[in-house]
């Protein structure tokens, strides 16, 4: 199972500690509240680094010890279970939903800080493979007005005030926080189409998008979709890993107009509702956000516009998987497609790095980055390696 992909819907939430039905999930969430906040004093900046491409990793404080964790406005705080066994925290079981809950005594961020929160506690390291002691989610991040600069790879934490647009380059858009605290957008799709979009850090993706919402495409809009072998977005306890590509005519947030946005259709988990978008890292860091919580505001001030797109690509997607590097999907179409690249094909080196050599960012650049126009793949087939060269191009021309 792609782990990019499991901590991804580990950042979504507390999904991941139960497999329930809706209604218990949502009850699970509700057993998160409480925490009481530090009254901040002056602005708080937490330097954050980025695992792969997109997973804000910050260092918080625990009992005066530092422990680096995982940031993110999609998902909710969670601690490795082997953690809290040498913490020695509280700990509440909740039988009916097979969950176990510690109370933290004081989690810090810098100067922040939440005294008295109760946290999930997962098998990170067991489940996940993901050799971190846990995550910061908005129920910690509800206190706040949190600022995430990529450009400049900090987190501000500040008290809570009126957000206001002071130039022409700030958006600034109401929220509403989807159960529990996610915050949550209303989109505009072309115009007629309303539903709601998590800001999502957890997310890579500019726009994922429910499988559930190509019934509000014609026939003939349906025509253009680009459908994938393999996935490019997938979550545990879902159906189907199929994934299908649009470039969606317009998108409205608040005063924000996008025009011609590749878009991502895939099972997104049934937690929520099948009716919500996500939105991630590949749109935030076009932006300084600012997210206010306890005010229900966020505000986009616009900043340098990334190079990575998906429109722009040699349609491909491959991740450092069970120790090999794997091809996990092909756009029908593509230029991986038309090189007859498949899921199923052994995938030996990138740009003639191996495994070992190759780090999942140097990945994510190499075929997301549309100013890298051409690479190397090296593949083995019947015994024998063969280097395949990949130009990119529009997928939509």
């Amino acid at each position: 199972m792609n782990k990019i992909m499991i901590l991804f819907l580990v950042l979504l939430g507390v999904i991941s500690v139960c497999m329930c039905e809706e209604s218990k999930q949502i009850a699970m969430f509700e057993q998160f509240k409480g925490g009481v906040p530090s009254e901040l004093k002056t602005d708080v900046v937490i330097p954050f680094t980025l695992l792969r491409s997109h997973v804000i990793e910050v260092t918080s404080t625990i009992k005066d010890m530092p422990y680096k964790m995982i940031f993110d406005t999609g998902g909710m705080t969670m601690l490795e279970k082997s953690i809290n066994d040498s913490l020695g925290f509280e700990t509440i079981k909740i039988p009916q939903q097979n969950a176990e809950m510690a109370i933290i005594d004081e989690l810090k961020l810098g100067g922040a800080s939440v005294s008295g929160m109760k946290v999930g506690l997962v098998g990170f390291n067991d489940t996940f493979k993901f050799e971190l002691p846990g995550m910061i989610g908005s129920d910690y991040l509800r206190f706040f007005n949190v600022e995430i600069n990529y450009e400049k790879q900090y987190i501000t934490f500040r008290n809570s005030y009126k957000l206001t647009k002071d130039t022409d380059s700030d958006h600034l858009i109401d929220i509403e926080m989807i159960s529990p605290y996610f915050p949550t957008v209303e989109l505009l799709v072309n115009g007629e189409h309303k539903f709601p979009g998590i800001i999502d850090t957890g997310l890579h993706y500019a726009f994922v998008f429910p499988i559930s919402w190509l019934e509000n495409l014609s026939e003939s809009e349906k025509e253009n979709l680009v459908e994938s072998d393999g996935y490019f977005a997938r979550w545990p306890w879902t159906e189907s890993p199929q994934n299908y590509f649009y470039l969606m005519p317009e998108i409205k947030l608040g005063d924000i107009v996008l025009k011609d946005v590749p878009v991502i259709f895939g099972e997104i988990p049934n937690f929520l509702g099948n009716s919500t978008a996500l939105i991630g890292k590949y749109f935030l860091e076009n932006y300084l956000t600012t997210i206010d919580y306890p005010n229900r505001q966020v505000k986009f001030t616009e900043a340098d516009r990334t190079n990575y797109s998906l429109r722009i690509s040699a349609g491909i997607n491959i991740a450092k998987k069970e120790g090999k590097l794997q091809i996990t999907g092909v756009w029908a179409n593509s230029p991986a497609s038309e090189a007859g690249l498949k899921p199923a094909d052994e995938l030996i080196a990138v740009n003639s790095k191996t495994f070992d050599e190759i780090s999942e960012r140097e990945i994510a650049d190499t075929i997301m980055d549309k100013t890298n126009i051409k690479f190397y793949l090296t593949i083995l087939r019947d015994g024998k390696e063969e280097d395949i060269l990949l130009r990119k191009r529009d997928l939509f021309e």
